[in-house]
């Protein structure tokens, strides 16, 4: 008899997949079957969103029922509170139903769609304890989408995203993939990253990391949503396994981060004057709009004559305040120690930024749409701010937002991303670009976005 600490190397195929759905996998076999349900559906991308059960053979060959009685069942606790017959898989290892059946096992995932997989075992050794309890080693072609009617359905969606002409009665079956094909989906038959797929059994086995912000962000998340996101986070380059840090600041960073240095500068010893509301001075508002460089944004908003009048500036002041790089000291406005100590170092003054970007976490909504957009913004290219918008509203909708009607949020959506990351990215492109805030630094953006995601 095999000791219970054994090391398997699997073989999985979906059965009746043509080319071959499969993956090769080693495992720890001690793991309950219960456990290794997590693996299966890890390692080959399934959301795990309906009822299991394992067998020691497939009971259908072409429809007929397979003349050898009942095959070894193993049915979750749940099944057999339903009244169906089978071993409870909670309490059985891998390495024991693997013993029982013959190194070979029958894998029904969802039983309507009834996706069927081989599990075959190819080798196996004593554990070795320096490994994880499972990983992927190789594999081919991405799952099908769930609910889409069985490997049938599957490759008739396919044909139909290949065809010039679609009849218009089933033009219904290309927009539902359309709806699942975005910036955190992915619909290519043909993906498969054995990378993103350890990251997927990691995050299932363990759970995210708590001391990290994408960490402690995926933690707070539905199920069905943190491993999108996290599959996201991997294609734009963020371990979310890996230790905090906020990585190179660029080579332009300086240069837009000067309207914020000169903010600290400028609030050195006396600071400046504030009127009893709280408001810089109307006198020093000229000086303070060319010192920041922002002569030819519109500041004629209702006047413009006042701090509160002129909103860009007030929140811009605000959300040097809300970093701790200000503060108001009696009526005047004066720079923070900390603010002293990171003014003169731009890599310091960077990491400052980065570590502060978001917005507390007690307003859930502002939280997960300034996270969106910091994931949004991290993707490669130059998208514009009507792309980004959309994709922040993609991630939105996935994790249940609706506007305050009920009704679903559009692309065109503005969200309620937090105050102080709109001010940051306000005050890079106004630096950066010409054109003052039209347009994006998308470089730089993407540059930020990736340093608060890796915090």
């Amino acid at each position: 008899m095999k000791n219970l600490r054994t090391q398997h190397t699997l073989h999985i195929q979906l059965h009746g997949s043509e080319p071959s759905i499969w993956r090769r996998i080693e495992v720890d076999g001690s793991m309950t079957l219960t456990r290794f349900h997590d693996v299966l559906q890890a390692s080959l991308g399934w959301t795990d969103s309906h009822s299991h059960l394992y067998m020691d053979r497939n009971p259908f060959i072409r429809g007929t029922i397979v003349p050898r009685g009942k095959p070894l069942t193993w049915l979750m606790p749940d099944s057999i509170d339903e009244g169906l017959e089978g071993e409870d898989e909670s309490g059985v290892s891998l390495t024991k139903a693997l013993e029982r059946s013959g190194g070979q096992l029958w894998y029904e995932y969802d039983l309507g769609d009834s996706w069927m997989h081989l599990i075959t075992e190819e080798s196996s050794r004593v554990l070795d304890p320096q490994l994880p309890a499972a990983r992927v080693l190789d594999g081919a072609l991405r799952v099908p989408l769930e609910n889409c009617g069985g490997l049938h359905g599957w490759y008739e969606l396919l044909e139909l995203r290949r065809a010039k002409t679609v009849d218009p009665e089933r033009a219904y079956l290309l927009d539902w993939v359309k709806d699942q094909d975005g910036y955190f989906g992915n619909v290519d038959s043909e993906a498969f990253d054995a990378g993103e797929a350890n990251m997927r059994v990691q995050l299932k086995l363990e759970g995210p990391r708590t001391d990290s912000v994408v960490g402690a962000w995926l933690g707070t998340l539905p199920a069905h949503a943190r491993v999108p996101l996290a599959e996201t986070l991997y294609r734009v380059g963020v371990d979310v396994f890996s230790s905090p840090g906020v990585g190179v600041m660029p080579l332009e960073a300086p240069h837009s981060m000067e309207s914020i240095a000169w903010w600290i500068r400028a609030c050195e010893g006396e600071g400046l004057p504030l009127t009893a509301a709280g408001y810089l001075t109307p006198a020093t508002l000229a000086g303070v709009i060319e010192g920041i460089g922002w002569e030819h944004e519109d500041m004629v908003q209702f006047g413009g004559k006042t701090e509160a009048n002129i909103y860009s500036l007030l929140a811009f002041r605000t959300m040097m305040m809300d970093v701790g790089l200000l503060k108001a000291r009696g009526r005047s406005l004066v720079a923070t120690p900390a603010g002293l100590r990171v003014a003169k170092d731009p890599n310091k003054l960077w990491q400052h930024l980065v570590k502060r970007a978001r917005n507390s976490t007690r307003d859930r909504s502002v939280y997960d749409a300034t996270m969106l957009c910091a994931l949004a913004v991290a993707g490669a290219g130059d998208a514009d701010a009507g792309t980004i918008r959309k994709r922040i509203n993609e991630g939105l909708r996935m994790l249940g937002y609706v506007r305050y009607d009920g009704s679903p949020l559009e692309d065109d959506y503005y969200p309620s991303v937090g105050e102080r990351w709109n001010c940051i990215m306000k005050a890079f492109r106004m630096a950066s670009l010409e054109n003052g805030d039209k347009g994006r630094a998308a470089d730089l953006e993407r540059a930020f976005s990736l340093g608060v995601l890796r915090s």
